[in-house]
């Protein structure tokens, strides 16, 4: 008699001919999140390597956990994809099942600490760059690092340690070890832990979402910088709401004999939290990538409503100075031309503390006459020049 890799409830026989595939939500959710974050991704690389040029611990931190998140997702596709665990455990035949797809389950839960703890980890460290300078939110965000990295290592242990192969590597015991009680008893290590994982992971995403909002409420902002906040916010109540329905469906899943049916519906929600949370910290990003193209790049060569061509057309438009550039040749005080000194203070030359801020005269503090209008090249780098006549230049007092 054929035997199946799980028991049925009653009332229901297995289907061993023609099992009802249960892997597409997987796949539609795996086709809309994967590249939704290959597009934000790529956002946060250009804006952080072309238009700021700078580069922080976020970002060397994303540049870790984006890639494991996206292996992440293409590991989950190759699992619904693998045919059994696709299916309802009683539908499967126990004989039919291969070493790969017990190790695939196996390899799943215990890989999934970490990356949560990536993902948080992430998302922390763009806590820590956006509201370093306020020290209480500093330390939250450690202390958070600290905790959720310590119970996300447990769960880790407790998996690798009860539902192992045993005793050797062949298909048998890696069957024997996931039959076990402390592996898949409702009562058991594994479910325990599982479950207070997945509270503890709805409590550090609720606690990510609600740490700065203290330090978001005291910024004065424009309309459209709130805009691009709440959308923030709005993203990190999804994840909220998306770990707590895994804290559902998890507790379901331990409650049903249903080995690989009820994964299902916890691969679906844990991608899209990992997309999510790979997605908000390049929200920021995605802005500054907007104003760079849509605003004036305004210098000394370009009129008033010319627009940035340096990405439209690289040949056919000649390239301008961007307006950092500018602001620092033109808008230094050493640029500014020399003026007279007033009558009143050759008359009455006096300390004043509020000269402080002013370079010192280049002339030696001996003489008597005003300081001229020099006639360099570089003096005469303005766009608009005051313009003096020679007669009067010529006349200048002594």
């Amino acid at each position: 008699m054929e035997t199946p890799l799980r028991q049925p409830p009653s009332g229901v026989l297995p289907n061993f001919a023609n099992p009802p595939y249960m892997g597409r939500p997987v796949l539609i959710t795996a086709g809309i999140c994967l590249p939704l974050v290959v597009l934000f991704s790529a956002v946060r690389v250009f804006a952080k390597a072309r238009i700021l040029k700078k580069w922080t611990l976020d970002d060397i931190v994303y540049c870790i956990s984006c890639p494991v998140g996206i292996a992440m997702i293409a590991f989950e596709l190759a699992i619904v994809c693998s045919g059994a665990n696709a299916h309802h455990a009683w539908d499967i035949k126990e004989l039919d099942v291969s070493k790969a797809t017990i190790m695939n389950l196996l390899v799943f839960s215990i890989a999934l600490g970490p990356v949560l703890w990536l993902l948080k980890l992430t998302l922390f460290c763009s806590i820590l760059t956006a509201f370093g300078s306020v020290r209480w939110l500093k330390n939250c965000a450690y202390m958070g690092i600290v905790v959720t990295g310590l119970f996300f290592s447990m769960y880790t242990i407790v998996v690798t340690s009860a539902c192992g192969p045993r005793p050797g590597t062949d298909k048998q015991s890696y069957i024997d070890g996931v039959n076990r009680k402390q592996c898949s008893a409702s009562d058991g290590a594994n479910a325990i832990v599982s479950i207070l994982t997945s509270i503890v992971n709805f409590s550090s995403d609720l606690y990510l979402l609600v740490i700065p909002l203290p330090a978001i409420y005291r910024l004065s902002l424009a309309p459209k910088q709130k805009i691009g906040v709440w959308i923030i916010m709005l993203s990190g109540s999804l994840i909220c709401l998306c770990s707590m329905l895994g804290i559902v469906y998890r507790v379901k899943a331990w409650q049903s004999t249903d080995l690989t049916g009820t994964q299902i519906p916890i691969y679906v929600l844990f991608m899209l939290e990992l997309a999510l949370s790979l997605m908000i910290p390049c929200m920021p990003s995605v802005a500054t990538v907007y104003r760079h193209l849509t605003r004036l790049d305004i210098n000394d060569t370009t009129t008033i409503g010319t627009p940035n061509k340096e990405l439209l057309s690289t040949l056919s438009s000649p390239q301008s100075v961007s307006r950092a550039t500018w602001r620092k040749t033109h808008l230094s005080i050493e640029e500014m031309p020399y003026r007279q000194a007033s009558k009143k203070y050759r008359q009455n030359p006096r300390h004043d503390a509020r000269m402080k801020a002013l370079p010192c005269t280049p002339l030696p503090l001996g003489m008597h006459s005003a300081p001229q209008t020099p006639t360099s090249f570089r003096s005469m780098r303005l766009p608009i020049m005051f313009t003096t006549n020679s007669k009067d230049a010529q006349q200048s007092p002594v």
